[in-house]
C-alpha cells in the first residue's frame, strides 16, 4: 500500500478535523524525484508543535543517497536530532512498500533527544560505555540500528552501565544509518541511533516468525561453537529426530531449519540462529559460541502463522499494559524475512497494528536483523523477529 504527498496531506487533514492536535505524526511515502523528502517533511514539521525527535527509514535506492535526504532533515527540521535508517522496506500503520524507493518515517514531541553513533572500529565494550555516558543509571529509551558488523558481545554489560534502560533497534540493510544532530553535524558509524531521556520508556515486545519443531532441552557439551550433547543426545541425533515434522509442513519444499536458544532459567523465549553445519563423525551440530553449556537448544523452521498469531499477540498485551495511559506513537522493526514473502500477501502485519491502534501514528522498517528487549538493561540480537514499541503518556 503506497502513500504519496497528496494522499498523505488529505489522511492528515482529516486526523485534525476529528481529533486534537497529537505530539507525533508518521508519513509514508514514494521518492521519485531529486527533491526527495523535502515536501513531505515540510509539511510534517508544521504539525508536531515544538519537535524533539525524529526518525526516517528510507528503501531501494533513496536508501544509497542518506546524504541527500540528511541534509533535507537538516534544513527543514533544523535543530531536530533526525536518524535515517537504510531498510529494506518501510512501514507505517497504513501499509509497507517493499522493493521500492520509499521512506516512512516519525516526528514526535517530548523527552530530550540524544544522538548516538558507536565509531566504525569500536570494541565490544563501546556500546556499554556510551550507554553509560548518555543514560546511567536514569530511566530511558535507546533505539539503536547497526550495521552487518555489529556482534552479539556488543550488548554484553548493558544491564551494568543503563540498568533502567530499554534498548531496541534493527540492524540497517545495504549501508550505515546517520544521525544529524541538534547543531547539523552529521555522525554515523557501527551503530547509529537515539537516545531518549525525560520522558516516559515505551512498552516493548517482540515475537518470532518462527515455530518449534522440536523441544527446547539443555545443553551439556561443546566445543569452539560445535553442540556434541543436549541431554544426553547427540545433537544431531536432536537434529535429525525433526525429520518427521518437517515432512509435515505444507508446501513443496522442505523449510531450513535453525536452532533455537533460549536461557537456562525456563521459559519459551527463544532467539534464532543459523545451523552452520553438522559433524557426522562426533554427532555435532555448529551453531556458534552463543550455544554453550546450560543454554537450551530446540529447532525451528519459520512459519507465517506463527508470526501473524504472535504479533497480534503482542499487540494485544501492549494494547492491554496501556490502559489509562494515552498512547501516542509507535516503531515497529520487522525482520525481512517476514513481509509479503513470508504471508504471500502484502501488508499483513501493518493491517495487524492498524486494527489494535487505529490511526496511532506507527513508523517502522524490514531489517537486516533485530535488537528485542529481554528485560531490564538486558536486550538480544534476534532474527525473523518483530519488535513493537508503544510510547505513551503517563496514566
Amino acid at each position: 500500500m503506497v502513500f504519496g504527498y497528496d494522499r498523505l496531506e488529505s489522511v492528515r487533514a482529516a486526523r485534525r478535523a476529528v481529533v486534537s492536535p497529537m505530539s507525533a505524526r508518521s508519513f509514508c511515502t514514494m521518492i521519485n524525484a531529486a527533491d526527495g523528502l523535502g515536501r513531505t517533511l515540510a509539511g510534517l514539521r508544521s504539525d508536531v508543535s515544538a519537535p524533539s525527535g525524529a526518525l526516517i527509514f528510507v528503501s531501494g535506492a533513496a536508501a544509497q543517497d542518506l546524504g541527500m535526504i540528511a541534509e533535507q532533515a537538516r534544513t527543514v527540521w533544523k535543530g531536530i536530532p533526525t536518524c535515517i535508517v537504510p531498510a529494506a522496506g518501510v512501514i507505517t500503520e497504513r501499509g509497507e512498500i517493499e522493493g521500492a524507493s520509499a521512506a516512512s518515517g516519525l516526528l514526535w514531541s517530548g523527552g530530550k533527544v540524544l544522538p548516538i553513533a558507536l565509531a566504525d572500529a569500536s570494541s565490544p565494550a563501546a556500546l556499554r560505555d556510551t550507554l553509560a555516558g548518555t543514560i546511567g543509571q536514569r530511566a530511558g529509551t535507546v533505539v539503536i540500528f547497526p550495521r552487518s558488523d555489529f556482534s552479539t558481545d556488543m550488548l554484553d554489560g548493558i544491564h551494568d552501565a543503563a540498568p533502567s534502560v530499554c534498548l531496541f533497534g534493527a540492524g540497517t540493510v545495504g549501508g550505515a544509518a546517520v544521525v544529524v544532530t541538534a547543531t547539523g553535524e552529521t555522525l554515523s558509524g557501527r551503530a547509529t541511533g537515539l537516545a531518549i531521556v525525560g520522558a516516559a520508556p515505551p512498552l516493548v515486545d517482540s515475537s518470532t516468525a518462527c515455530r518449534l519443531i522440536s523441544p527446547l532441552r539443555r545443553i551439556e557439551q561443546t566445543t569452539n561453537g560445535l553442540v556434541l550433547k543436549v541431554d544426553g543426545t547427540p545433537a544431531l541425533d536432536m537434529l535429525s529426530s525433526c525429520v518427521p515434522e518437517l515432512r509435515g509442513t505444507a508446501g513443496g519444499a522442505q523449510p531450513v531449519v535453525f536452532a533455537a536458544l533460549a536461557d537456562e532459567s525456563g521459559g519459551d523465549r527463544f532467539v534464532v540462529r543459523p545451523v552452520r553445519g553438522i559433524d557426522p563423525t562426533r554427532r555435532g551440530v555448529m551453531i556458534g559460541p552463543e550455544a554453550s553449556p546450560g543454554v537450551r537448544l530446540g529447532f525451528a523452521i519459520r512459519d507465517a502463522a506463527t508470526a501473524k498469531s504472535g504479533l497480534e499477540a503482542a499487540a494485544r498485551g501492549l494494547s492491554q499494559q496501556a490502559l489509562g495511559a494515552a498512547p501516542r506513537f509507535a516503531i515497529f522493526l520487522s525482520c525481512a524475512g517476514r513481509g509479503q514473502g513470508l504471508y504471500g500477501a502484502p501488508d499483513v502485519e501493518a493491517r495487524i497494528l492498524r486494527q489494535r491502534f487505529g490511526d496511532l501514528p506507527i513508523a517502522g522498517m524490514h531489517s537486516a536483523f533485530e535488537i528485542a528487549p529481554w528485560g531490564p538493561g538486558e536486550a538480544k540480537l534476534a532474527l525473523y523477529t518483530g519488535v513493537l514499541a508503544l510510547f505513551r503518556s503517563p496514566s
